[in-house]
């Protein structure tokens, strides 16, 4: 008989505390010392209540999926459609951030979790085999994730906390290291188009106040081709010199704003309230609906190749 999964695995190293539970591969919290730095929930197991993805590992393709329709080397595949019959929403309502992941290895400062999908799972093809590791770090958290499939398969897995550094959001400021944008439809898929941040609200090269009621979601084209070693891509600073650097192999950053956060009890939430705005979610991924996009980098996956993600959260104080 097999032992119980423990419902959150605890991380110690340095000044770092980290919480996960295996439902979803969900970080739960982050601490530097005595500061929270993500939004939690003090029931992080409790996917009913967590319908905002908030900490956890979402694909097997995250972000949107135009009719929830993919193509696999001429064949139609269809994904549940969760966002208003328009698009498939971090791949339905059973994506990996309701899956119970298995742990495979943990230490006082690492722990590696892993699910398998079978083939179908989500309406793709392929029976695929997904690990992510977190592991606290002198400066921060990393997050590598990897998967393989047996069959050709579009593969897009992002980590999804939100992050507040400080309970007055409004006066964070953000750096995004990308010159262009994937504009979106009113539907909230992109337009196909990528354009150019300068000149707009999405120049992001220089720090800039995320402000209040900030209504953001779109997709920060980081590059085209994946990077073998992580690159820095984002900052977060506070008023107080609290910084957050993101670094990551990825070729787009989703930035959401948090706007369509629920209002929950100060009793279900680690440190900050969760409310709009409360928090902001910076996504390294591929594009939104890359499938359906010819210009857009690709999300396939063939038999035999190994998907890789490595993301870094350097956090200190300035």
């Amino acid at each position: 008989m097999s032992e119980p999964k423990p419902d959150v695995i605890h991380l110690n190293s340095g000044d770092f505390r980290a919480e996960i539970t295996p439902h979803g591969a969900t970080l739960t919290r982050f601490r530097m010392g005595q500061r929270d730095l993500i939004l939690g929930l003090r029931r992080g197991a409790d996917i009913v209540l967590n319908t905002f993805y908030a900490g956890a590992i979402v694909g097997p393709i995250a972000n949107r999926i135009s009719k929830g329709h993919v193509v696999v080397d001429a064949k139609s595949y269809q994904m549940e459609c969760n966002e208003i019959g328009e698009a498939a929403l971090h791949s339905g309502s059973d994506g990996l951030h309701k899956y119970m992941w298995d742990i495979i290895e943990q230490t006082a400062s690492s722990v590696s979790l892993t699910c398998r999908l079978p083939d179908g799972y989500s309406g793709l093809p392929g029976n695929r085999d997904i690990m992510v590791v977190y592991a606290l770090e002198p400066t921060g958290l990393s997050v590598n994730i990897t998967a393989k499939t047996d069959k050709k398969t579009p593969i897009n897995i992002a980590h999804h906390p939100y992050w507040a550094l400080d309970p007055e959001q409004s006066k964070t400021t953000l750096t995004v290291d990308a010159q262009s944008y994937l504009p979106k439809q009113r539907n909230g898929l992109p337009d196909g188009n990528i354009a150019p941040v300068e000149a707009t609200k999405f120049d992001l090269i220089k720090p800039r106040a995320i402000g209040s009621n900030a209504t953001i979601d779109h997709n920060w084209c980081l590059n085209t081709v994946k990077n073998s070693e992580p690159r820095h891509v984002a900052r977060l600073r506070t008023k107080d010199g609290l910084q957050l650097d993101i670094a990551t192999t990825e070729v787009g950053l989703q930035v959401y704003t948090g706007s369509g956060l629920p209002i929950l009890p100060v009793s279900e939430c680690i440190g900050a309230q969760i409310k709009p705005n409360a928090g902001i979610a910076l996504e390294p991924q591929g594009w939104p609906d890359a499938p359906n996009q010819a210009s857009f980098p690709s999300i396939m996956v063939d038999k035999g190749e190994t998907y890789r993600q490595i993301t870094r959260y350097t956090v200190y104080q300035t």
